[in-house]
């Protein structure tokens, strides 16, 4: 996976969520933060499963 900068990845973000928007879906902030990390490279993909996870358990 390669790294992303900050403003790319907002833009695949903003485009990611509109798609998530028209299916009715949303992303707490949490949520866009972890992906955020992700796509930059601040967190590794394992990691990033790992926070998901528990987000998913404890909201």
């Amino acid at each position: 996976m390669s790294l992303r900068t900050e403003e790319q990845a907002e833009d695949l973000m903003r485009s990611a969520q509109a798609s998530m928007a028209i299916e009715g879906f949303s992303l707490t902030k949490e949520q866009k933060v972890l992906v955020k990390q992700c796509l930059t490279g601040a967190i590794s993909h394992q990691e990033f499963l790992k926070q998901a996870l528990e987000l998913s358990r404890h909201g």
